[in-house]
């Protein structure tokens, strides 16, 4: 007897994407059994006896991390890179929704570059040195020489696999570069690289600079007396020559290196023309010609690297950076059961201390785990935390078309409305990928916010629509021996000088530094002195001044500060007393709105308002509607 075609259809098993999809946990492990540095690995996985790559991961955000959205029931191969060298292999058969692999990673060799001239002997000193690997052309290490031309010691990935090397270029100013390569690193051993460029130490030649007038005529006695100062890169006059009347003035002794020239007409002293010159040890001879730059052979530098202003040319100041004064954190690749014990009390170190975080969930792999949903529920009406799509597994955006983003997107966000009953406004991109299509994807979705790359570049007909407020303070691998002080200290000094250039911070957490473990394996319990720690790094960024909020609410921070606004602060943070604050209370107020009370003097305020107060020195009530609060509470008289 035979079935029906339809019935046999109704005979075969529907996968459930729950029962069929897991993740593998990678904890990278020097051959020594030390944790390995995470931020230079890469993982490139394939599935089964498949040659294409199933997932690439081109920037790992922990160790261990946590490779997610894998089917079960096949075999993985995960190849992990390091600076762009071949590092080490692993397998895994994936039989259940979450496995644990090592990778053994060799240890990192030391490379430190001795440069020099071209006779070998004389040391470069203040060169830029960069190393870079050949096969992505991705850089790895920059350092400046020192007096004796040596860099600092680089130590990066060994070059194990056949045809994996580095190549060292030496720069001097902004034109001149002298590449070096191949260069091979063993592991766990610090090698010197001596690099002797085809750089003379002096330029024996003669060097003239030939003066002409607008119509490119030598200047003679009848135009004037002139002179040519020279000064070098950093603008410093190191020499000085008469015009003489065949109109030359002439150099001798030079260092290779960018150098700016100046005619000066003595005659009244005014400036007639200025020439940007680099000398690389051929240039004998150029022109400078009235009221121009120069018209003078340059060293170019390699294809796609920066090139800078001619020296000499006048430089517009610098506007002035918007300041809010603030301080962002974000917890990166918030998912289910791993180690969700250590994501809580991380999320719980800003939320007992009413301080913001941003907490950036993987839209697939989050929703099941009812002890993490349920906290994270219990918290983000209370507005200190804020929660960001990081992703809906974690996928490089790039990789796909506008709509195809667009579809990520409004699945991640539509997930964490319907389970957490917020709607997300920020998105936190994987691996910070991103392209044109991803901000448009994101207009389409009403998300304004973007923490991703620094060098994004918002399309102009979104400008006004979606902010970008990209990492920039990285908290780095919190290893076992680190003394948690000192790198408090290092954060810190990394939030002011970011705040400085920037006019704020945001600081990415990952929750795997946090987890206790040991050299192969991290276990589901938080750190506690790492906790502590951080929970002190909150306190002391309080006291210097600076407001911790979330990223969404960032942008209503970059406005004038209430005069007020220092007072509520300090009260909000028991730094001064309800009759101190209660004092500036009257500052606050409209001229006239005490008057219609008949207390003067206030010394009551409701306990309150001291949460409301913590809300608005963190940007997630305006001043505005604090300060309306505060007069409806005077008419009221529930502060007299």
């Amino acid at each position: 007897m035979f079935l029906p075609a339809l019935s046999l259809l109704f005979l075969i098993p529907v996968p459930s994407f729950a029962d069929t999809s897991g993740s593998i946990a990678v904890t990278l492990v020097y051959t020594n059994g030390d944790t390995a540095d995470y931020w230079p690995v890469s993982l490139t996985i394939y599935q089964d006896s498949s040659q294409t790559p199933y997932k690439v991961i081109e920037s790992i955000t922990g160790n261990p991390f946590n490779i997610v959205s894998l089917p079960i029931n096949h075999q993985y191969k995960i190849v992990a890179y390091a600076n762009s060298m071949y590092s080490s292999v692993a397998y895994v058969d994936l039989q259940q929704q979450q496995q644990d692999v090592t990778v053994n990673l060799p240890l990192p060799g030391g490379m430190r570059i001795n440069a020099f001239y071209s006779d070998g002997l004389t040391p470069i000193a203040n060169a830029t040195v960069d190393v870079r690997a050949a096969q992505d052309n991705k850089t790895w290490g920059n350092s400046i020489t020192n007096a004796d031309g040596d860099s600092l010691r680089f130590w990066i990935e060994p070059t194990t696999s056949p045809g994996d090397h580095y190549i060292v270029d030496v720069r001097i100013g902004n034109h001149l570069a002298y590449s070096y390569s191949p260069v091979y690193l063993r592991p766990g051993i610090a090698q010197e690289i001596k690099i002797t460029t085809n750089w003379p130490p002096i330029v024996d030649s003669l060097v003239t600079a030939k003066v002409l007038d607008a119509q490119s005529h030598l200047v003679v006695p009848t135009d004037g007396k002139f002179s040519v100062s020279l000064f070098d890169s950093n603008g410093n006059k190191i020499s000085e020559s008469p015009v003489t009347s065949r109109g030359e003035a002439y150099f001798s002794n030079l260092k290779v290196g960018d150098y700016t020239f100046k005619v000066i007409k003595t005659d009244d002293n005014s400036e007639w023309a200025t020439a940007s010159v680099t000398e690389d040890g051929t240039i004998t001879t150029f022109q400078i010609m009235q009221n121009q730059n120069a018209t003078v052979p340059t060293t170019i530098a390699p294809a796609g690297q920066p090139t800078s202003s001619p020296a000499g040319t006048i430089v517009s100041q610098k506007p002035s950076i918007p300041n809010c004064n603030c301080v962002a954190f974000r917890l990166d690749g918030v998912q289910d059961y791993w180690l969700d014990n250590v994501q809580v009390k991380i999320i719980d170190s800003f939320d007992s201390k009413d301080a913001g975080i941003t907490v950036g969930i993987i839209g697939k792999a989050f929703g099941n785990d009812s002890k993490l949903v349920n906290y994270l529920k219990s918290k983000v009406q209370d507005g200190n935390i804020d929660v960001a799509i990081n992703g809906w597994s974690f996928e490089d955006f790039t990789t796909f078309t506008k709509d195809q983003q667009s579809n990520l997107l409004q699945e991640s966000k539509a997930k964490m409305s319907s389970i957490l009953g917020v709607t997300p406004t920020v998105f936190m991109p994987p691996y910070e990928k991103t392209n044109d299509d991803t901000v448009y994807a994101m207009a389409s979705n009403n998300i304004g916010i973007i923490s991703g790359s620094p060098t994004l570049k918002i399309p102009q007909d979104l400008a006004n629509k979606t902010y970008s407020y990209p990492a920039n303070v990285f908290s780095g691998v919190l290893a076992q021996d680190t003394n948690q002080s000192m790198l408090n200290d290092k954060i810190l000094s990394s939030i002011n000088d970011t705040i400085r250039a920037n006019g704020y911070a945001v600081v990415t957490l990952n929750f795997q530094d946090y987890a206790q473990g040991n050299a192969t394996a991290k276990t589901n319990t938080p750190d506690m002195e790492k906790i502590q720690n951080l929970q002190l790094l909150i306190d002391n960024i309080r006291n210097s001044g600076y407001r911790i909020t979330t990223i969404s609410n960032m942008a209503n921070m970059f406005k004038p500060q209430a005069p007020w606004a220092t007072s509520a602060f300090q009260w909000s943070h028991d730094k001064i007393s309800s009759t101190e604050f209660l004092n500036a209370v009257k500052s606050m107020l409209p001229q006239g709105a005490s008057n219609s009370i008949p207390i003067y003097n206030f010394t009551t305020i409701p306990s309150w308002v001291k949460h409301t107060a913590s809300l608005q020195s963190q940007g997630l009530i305006s001043d505005d509607e604090f300060l309306s609060a505060i007069e409806y509470l005077v008419k009221v008289q529930a502060i007299r």
